[in-house]
């Protein structure tokens, strides 16, 4: 298990990383205001948290 910070998980799109709160206009929607992903806002914060996850394991696994 790894922590993850959670901080603006549901303003940052998974898809280029780009942080607003303007990506997310109500509470189930997402849409990126620079690259135009859009996603329900719940699983693009699972894709920002898993991403995040991934990165962290492996700086703290680097040799």
């Amino acid at each position: 298990m790894i922590f993850v910070d959670p901080a603006y998980t549901s303003q940052e799109c998974s898809a280029c990383g780009h942080v607003d709160k303007a990506n997310r206009p109500d509470q189930a929607t997402f849409s990126c205001t620079s690259c135009g992903f859009a996603e329900h806002a719940d699983v693009n914060a699972a894709g920002v948290v898993s991403s995040r996850g991934e990165i962290g394991w492996a700086v703290s696994h680097a040799a």
